[in-house]
């Protein structure tokens, strides 16, 4: 965790010996003057990290003395921002869940998520002066100090967070050290993981909690070896591309395996259809017909990039990274069943994403 921005702060007022206060800094209470002052320097008084903020004692400029020198007109604002324990007529309730709870509560007892008690606690005359003194309301100042003085409050950083946030919303927004750090634990998403991994574990086999090897050395053709995928199989994509408003679907056939080249070769669509002909779900098809397409491939990404590529409606600058393995199910038909008309996946069922298939199949090894 990073450290506390340190700031410098005014000293406090020390005392003399008998307990008089040093000359030198005095403390004389006075009614408050009226100042002027431009909205520019307003600005720099409350976003700029050299604003005269950072470096004060924050309890010398917000305490229950200040807070009287405050017009009613601004009182009533600044109390509502207040939660409603800082107010004189706030009594504590038990939730209405709790067993001790009554069942025929005091009338008069205020709320917490009462509208009548919570506009009444607004009064100025009703705010306790120990608020001003409370911990919790201190170290809430002090935090707002120190986003002050890390420049959190100006503008472009505001700007920075408005377009984090868009992107979390929307679904563009990539953190690929978040994946990074999920995948240490779990499954690398990239397909060349033995460069990702420490040489250590290289050497050693990559050794992991008691198993040789790692999830993430689990290639789409070791999948395939294994009869985890099988020809005859149906993988289905989909992906929803939320800032382009389209979500991308398309299912392909497993065709055959091919093991000299460690690959596999999938049938599918051209453009944007997303179901196979009907003839190709069913057991045994016969050759494809065009426009069918034939695509090899050696990673889920691979197959992704070539049926976004086949589709069309995405450009690649506009495709998010993410992990493929997650968004490619596996369809097959059941032992005892067979092909069907009945849907558009010749009755296969589904069997998992690739990514819970590899998981199953390196836990089962």
């Amino acid at each position: 965790m990073s450290e506390r921005p340190k700031r410098t702060v005014r000293k406090p007022v020390r005392l003399l010996a008998g307990g008089v206060a040093d000359a030198s800094q005095p403390r004389t209470k006075r009614k408050a003057q009226q100042l002027s002052i431009d909205d520019n320097a307003l600005a720099t008084l409350l976003t700029s990290p050299k604003s005269t903020l950072t470096n004060v004692d924050v309890s010398d400029i917000i305490n229950a003395n200040t807070w009287a020198f405050l017009s009613d007109e601004s009182k009533a604002h600044l109390s509502k921002l207040l939660p409603p324990t800082a107010f004189s007529d706030y009594q504590r309730t038990i939730d209405p869940g709790h067993p001790s709870h009554t069942k025929d509560p005091d009338p008069n007892a205020m709320v917490v998520d009462s509208t009548r008690g919570l506009q009444g606690s607004h009064e100025a005359d009703r705010v306790l002066p120990s608020v001003f003194t409370d911990p919790h309301f201190l170290a809430a100042a002090h935090t707002f100090q120190d986003h002050l003085y890390s420049g959190w409050l100006k503008p472009e950083f505001q700007v920075k967070v408005a377009k984090h946030e868009e992107g979390i919303r929307d679904g563009t927004l990539a953190a690929p050290w978040k994946d990074e750090e999920w995948e240490k634990e779990h499954c690398l998403g990239e397909d060349d993981t033995s460069k990702s991994l420490p040489s250590k574990s290289r050497s050693n086999g990559g050794a992991t909690n008691g198993k040789v090897g790692h999830t993430a050395e689990i290639r789409m053709y070791d999948l395939a070896k294994n009869s985890v995928v099988r020809v005859g199989d149906i993988i289905s994509y989909k992906r929803n591309f939320t800032s382009l408003g389209v979500v991308i679907e398309k299912d392909v056939l497993v065709h055959s395996i091919n093991t000299r080249a460690r690959s596999l070769t999938v049938l599918l669509e051209p453009g944007p259809t997303q179901h196979l002909p009907s003839y190709l779900s069913m057991s045994d098809p016969s050759d494809p017909i065009p426009p069918i397409q034939s695509m090899e491939i050696t990673s889920p990404t691979m197959l992704e990039t070539g049926i976004l590529d086949v589709d069309g409606r995405v450009e690649r600058g506009k495709r998010p990274n993410g992990n493929a393995w997650k968004i490619l199910t596996v369809y097959r038909w059941r032992e005892e069943g067979a092909s069907s008309m009945a849907d558009n996946k010749g009755g296969r069922e589904s069997h998992g994403t690739l990514h819970y298939l590899r998981n199953s199949h390196f836990s089962d090894t």
